[in-house]
């Protein structure tokens, strides 16, 4: 294991979030983040946060949609809305899901089983109170063309035009308008209203204020890897954009996570990593626990996440500008992947930006099935990082629930012992 590291010397400090101060009489650090009960206590917080639980906040009279889960999360919060982002719509019975897709809409099986499960579960859910969907122009064009079978449903759709810009020194007071005028009208779909713009930037800060909690706690992992491993990290990032529902709980569990891994950081520990990348999503929900398990159990450990962007929004213009300059800001630098309808071509200026971070010996590379923008993605990725000298090892996956086969399972260990 000559290659491996204890990654002491490349933790770095995020400067604008200082320490937390040492309490004096705090209890030592356990022995694993996911003995602690802050762990313990965001487990049962994301269990919480499901389809049953959705129904019935939409029983009791409160604005809830699919979709506006991602950067315009802060504007449908300030709208006193709860936005139910689209995984959760292929949690459970996915393989349910898919088939109807496939049999009443006639979508092909080869097609990707996210577009599937999606319109699939928003068919036998059609009967339900939560009826509209906000979704993104810039997005998935298979996930477009397949809400219209949602729309003959009998769902209301709401979509924000599409608005991309390319270069990172392009003029943007055009663009900059125009989405301003299109998170305009969400506001007045959700509400009939103009949006309060003091609530939205009480909801900014909060989202900045998180952000910079969680880029405080991965940072202190970097030095305590295996103390927090990637299920709970995962946990904390999908929690991000919506909390779970609960800001206040979401909040204090950040801060009881990042009390123990301070201490955790002082003491690393001498088991050898290394470390890796993670581009794309492996589900911690529906299957990838495997995946994830087999990583560490060979000495991986992902210390770098495509999944979040770790980027604040702009506090000192207009907040629905700041919310544009966040979208184009993260287009640019690769965050937040087709969500933010980023160019294939960018996702590597924020996965190489990880890779130093983090000094990664590898990336892990993960698209599902039938997803057109997934594999163009990864083999660009492949072969830029190619000439790089950083390996990549190539994963597909489903949406459904089912642990990862042995083949996955053997291509994991074997690209990580090929790093040691």
């Amino acid at each position: 294991m000559g290659n491996t590291t204890t990654l002491d010397s490349a933790a770095q400090t995020d400067k604008e979030t200082p320490a937390r101060p040492h309490r004096q009489g705090q209890r030592s650090a356990p022995c694993s983040g996911v003995d602690s009960e802050a762990f313990k206590a965001l487990v049962r917080l994301a269990e919480n946060y499901s389809l049953s639980q959705f129904d019935r906040w939409a029983e009791e009279g409160r604005s809830v949609i699919w979709g506006g889960n991602s950067w315009e999360a802060p504007l449908i919060r300030a709208c006193d809305t709860i936005s139910v982002g689209f995984a959760e719509l292929w949690r459970r019975d996915s393989l349910r899901a898919e088939a109807v897709a496939e049999n009443h809409h006639q979508i092909p099986p080869e097609y990707c089983s996210m577009v599937k499960a999606m319109i699939g579960r928003l068919h036998l859910l059609k009967d339900n109170k939560i009826k509209r969907i906000l979704y993104f122009g810039s997005t998935c064009e298979p996930i477009s063309m397949g809400l219209e079978h949602a729309r003959a449903d009998g769902y209301e759709l709401f979509c924000i035009d599409a608005v991309t810009v390319s270069k990172p020194e392009e003029r943007r007071e055009v663009p900059v308008r125009f989405l301003v005028q299109e998170l305009d009208k969400v506001a007045l779909w959700l509400t009939g209203r103009p949006v309060d713009e003091e609530k939205l930037r009480a909801e900014i800060k909060l989202n900045n204020l998180v952000s910079r909690k969680i880029r405080r706690l991965l940072d202190l992992r970097l030095k305590a890897p295996f103390f927090l491993p990637s299920l709970p990290t995962m946990l904390v990032l999908f929690g991000f954009p919506h909390y779970y529902g609960n800001p206040e709980k979401f909040n204090a569990i950040l801060d009881q996570l990042t009390d123990a891994l301070e201490e955790a950081a002082q003491q690393p520990s001498p088991r050898a990593c290394i470390p890796l990348v993670l581009a794309g999503l492996i589900d911690v929900v529906v299957g990838g626990r495997g995946l994830l398990k087999a990583i560490e159990e060979s000495n991986g450990v992902i210390l770098g996440w495509l999944l979040f962007s770790g980027s604040d929004y702009r506090e000192d213009v207009p907040p629905l500008e700041s919310i544009a300059h966040y979208l184009f800001d993260a287009q640019v630098k690769g965050e937040l992947g087709e969500v933010a309808g980023a160019s294939a071509t960018y996702r590597r200026v924020r996965l190489e930006e990880l890779v130093k971070r983090t000094r990664a010996r590898g990336i892990v590379s993960s698209f599902i099935t039938g997803c057109p923008f997934g594999s163009l993605v990864q083999s660009l990725e492949r072969e830029y990082f190619k000439k790089q000298g950083v390996p990549l090892v190539a994963l597909e996956t489903t949406v459904h629930n089912q642990p990862p086969t042995e083949e996955q399972i053997m291509k994991v260990k074997t690209f990580i012992e090929m790093l040691s």
